[in-house]
């Protein structure tokens, strides 16, 4: 071989080589960036361990922080740095004996993490696929089993990293989670590489009626967005629309806050609605699923079908302390000093006229999944209007919730969810939201409901209206 050859071979070889290198040294760099050490793995929990303490609305919260301590310590990392992955999955267990859907950490999220390329909606047990970003596997398909495990074994292994009253409630934080497995389940260690490696997945699933197994590839978070869009969706549900059925005027509202712009486009909506439906004379207000932190939402709503100020009598639970001085503000408590009591304290739902103001026949339609201040709403509305509400019993108990805080953890990129008051009515305690009109329904009914295939309960909720308004 030439001299110039070798030298030209050498000088190809020796760039490839620091080409790699570098790459290997800049991923590397973005690695060590990503880790979280543990002192603020331990900060983040002992976050959480005093918030108990100091603010979490109940009697028993000493207890409660005991056993969360307990629980810690059965999964705590001995490793001087681990990735915001592994602080969700040695946090969020501990927080789960909690058994409030209100107090937990949500999963990280960042765009490396390796995710199956669908995401899922679970139904009593059974796991819909509701996006895909793979041809094989559509919105709609059941998913049987993941690399040979059944879904119920999955979910086992999932339920650690929820929080909630009941399985039911669990089951609704499950979506996100299964899209992780990869990540949460599945990764034996970390590795660092110039390239991302994708891993097959043996999905089994029924598809039209028949079963099949597919291979697919995972991907990442961020290509999943890009990908998923090039293939139909199931419907989601939007956070408010209307449309009339004959004579009856139908709200739906899903799950939003009033920030940012969408309460201007809210009020836009919900003022240009009413102005060109005056004639309405009945109103449905689907609440369904609904699980909005602001109360002020239907509340709004609410004040253009009341001709004259209307107050409610209500009960809520708050500690005193300083850290809830915005909260015990906003129910009338001037704060002096910290006491750590618990307070139940006396307040007031007030309506006053909105214009315009419609005189129509309210009702309200909820199911097992509604919750927080929608929740409240109900109950509230149910001391005002006898013989209005249609669904079935909600799974959250009657005191439940009202007012939650969030605290973003940067380093380990998750948010940290947490009850700050709730209502303290004179019922049991295990007594849940009943409807005047009970609608049961199967979960295939739900399945449907989720697929946009047939809407069961909305379907009997309008027929017991048009009997009722007949009757009268």
């Amino acid at each position: 071989m030439k001299t110039g050859t070798k030298l030209f071979v050498i000088f190809l070889i020796s760039g490839i080589v620091v080409t790699l290198s570098l790459s290997w040294i800049i991923e590397f760099y973005k690695y060590q960036k990503r880790l979280v050490p543990l002192d603020k793995v331990e900060r983040l929990f002992d976050n959480a361990v005093r918030t108990i303490k100091e603010t979490y609305p109940s009697e028993d919260r000493e207890e409660i922080a005991r056993k969360v301590l307990g629980e810690y310590y059965k999964y705590k990392s001995n490793r001087k740095k681990i990735l915001p992955i592994d602080v969700f999955k040695v946090i969020q267990p501990a927080l789960s004996v909690v058994n409030d859907q209100n107090f937990r950490l949500y999963p990280p999220t960042e765009p490396v993490y390796s995710v199956l390329p669908f995401t899922v909606t679970v139904v009593d047990g059974r796991v819909i696929v509701s996006s895909s970003a793979v041809k094989d596997i559509i919105a709609g398909d059941e998913v049987l089993e993941i690399n040979g495990r059944k879904i119920s074994e999955l979910i086992d292994l999932l339920l650690p990293y929820t929080s909630g009253e009941n399985y039911s409630v669990r089951e609704q934080q499950l979506s996100s989670l299964i899209q992780l497995i990869p990540e949460l389940v599945d990764k034996k260690k970390d590795r660092i590489g110039i390239f991302y490696r994708q891993k097959e997945y043996n999905i089994k699933v029924m598809s039209d009626g028949a079963e099949k197994t597919v291979v697919v590839k995972t991907m990442t978070a961020m290509s999943y967005t890009r990908e998923s869009v090039q293939f139909p969706a199931l419907p989601t549900r939007r956070p408010f629309e209307f449309y009339k059925e004959g004579n009856i005027g139908v709200f739906k509202f899903g799950t939003f806050s009033l920030s940012g712009t969408i309460y201007n486009t809210y009020r836009e909506f919900l003022t240009n609605t009413l102005v060109y439906n005056k004639d309405m004379k009945v109103v449905l207000v689907d609440l369904r699923g609904v699980a909005s932190r602001d109360f002020t939402i239907f509340k709004e709503l609410f004040e253009h079908f009341v001709d004259e100020r209307t107050s409610v009598e209500r009960w809520i639970s708050i500690v005193n302390t300083a850290y809830n001085i915005s909260v015990l503000n906003k129910y009338g408590v001037d704060f002096e000093k910290t006491t750590n009591e618990l307070l139940r304290i006396k307040f007031f739902h007030t309506f006053e006229p909105r214009e315009p103001v419609i005189k129509a026949d309210v009702w309200i339609l909820f199911d097992r999944y509604t919750s927080n201040a929608a929740l409240d709403f109900i109950y509230t509305f149910k001391k005002l209007r006898k013989d209005r509400t249609i669904g079935e019993p909600t799974l959250m108990k009657i005191n439940h919730t009202t007012e939650v805080d969030y605290k973003f953890d940067d380093s380990a990129k998750t948010s940290f969810m947490f009850p700050t008051a709730v209502i303290s009515e004179d019922t049991q305690r295990d007594v849940v939201l009943e409807p005047d009109y009970e609608i049961e329904l199967s979960t295939e009914e739900r399945i449907n409901y989720v697929k946009g295939i047939e809407d069961v309960m909305l379907n009997k909720a309008l027929e017991i209206i048009k009997e009722r308004t007949i009757k009268r």
